[in-house]
């Protein structure tokens, strides 16, 4: 017997083949957790090296939990859409007859937020807090109704990043709806915690994920470059920020998500934890 045997955890954003919600996946999977994988459809956004390995987003992901001899099922959601939020969280309780932990992975793509304050567009702005605030609250509040009502308690984890502890130039939007998650983790901890449902946040600085961003498909065009050698140059200067040399590989987040999931953290809730090599310390 592992750790999480006989959980059920809902991840969303799981696709990417180096993303941190399949790094999330194997991890609690080799706790002994069935995975319940959830993505929007990416359609065309899909980087390179995924197209090259013929990775295949949650779908591949599923294989590999399967593998490790787990229970997988993949839920195609658009977060934008608040209704589809609700039919996801129910799907995932009929499918597999439970939740008990919820890892609300999925962000929106940066790039058309990296502006002044001043040029940034409200639908750029709307749509940074309505995937990286607006649903997992949204996924909180649907998700701990079935904890509470299950009476077993629960864990929830949030993904915020170094943005949700300190703002950057040209990243207004970015930085407050990643602030907001914060005290919604806060909020939906001590509302939750009589129920025995603990709410933690991981903040990852950058993080090696493979995820393209539209500012990195620009600058690939006007240089006339791959997106692949944009990608590894922005990895490579990055790292020169970092303390520790590097910045985070998904594994690295994983670990932490696992441990805020498991029961040896029952007695921790509204933390927010830095994942970034040491460049942000509170």
């Amino acid at each position: 017997m592992t750790a999480l045997t006989g959980s059920v955890v809902l991840i969303t954003g799981a696709g990417g083949m180096k993303g941190i919600g399949r790094a999330v996946a194997i991890e609690l999977a080799k706790a002994g957790a069935d995975v319940a994988l959830s993505d929007v459809d990416r359609g065309g956004d899909i980087p390179p090296g995924e197209i090259q390995a013929g990775w295949r987003g949650i779908e591949s992901v599923a294989e590999e939990v399967r593998a490790l001899g787990r229970r997988a099922a993949c839920f195609t959601c658009d977060l934008a859409d608040r209704a589809a939020i609700v039919r996801l969280a129910e799907s995932v309780a009929r499918t597999f007859g439970r939740i008990d932990i919820l890892v609300n992975n999925a962000r929106a793509i940066i790039g058309r937020d990296r502006v002044a304050v001043t040029d940034l567009q409200e639908e750029v702005w709307d749509r940074f807090l309505s995937l990286n605030t607006t649903a997992p609250f949204l996924l909180i509040k649907a998700v701990a109704r079935q904890m509470i009502a299950a009476g077993q308690g629960g864990r929830i984890v949030n993904i915020g990043s170094d943005m949700s502890k300190q703002a950057g130039k040209f990243g207004a939007a970015y930085a407050a709806s990643k602030f907001a998650l914060i005290g919604l983790t806060q909020g939906a901890a001590l509302d939750l915690a009589e129920h025995g449902i603990t709410v933690n946040a991981v903040c990852p600085g950058p993080v090696n994920s493979d995820r393209v961003s539209y500012a990195e498909r620009a600058l690939a065009a006007a240089e006339g470059l791959p997106v692949e050698t944009i990608r590894a140059r922005v990895v490579a200067e990055a790292a020169k920020q970092v303390p520790l040399g590097r910045i985070a590989e998904s594994e690295d987040v994983a670990h932490l998500v696992a441990f805020l999931a498991g029961p040896n953290a029952s007695f921790i809730t509204g933390q927010a934890y830095n994942v970034n090599g040491g460049t942000i310390f509170h």
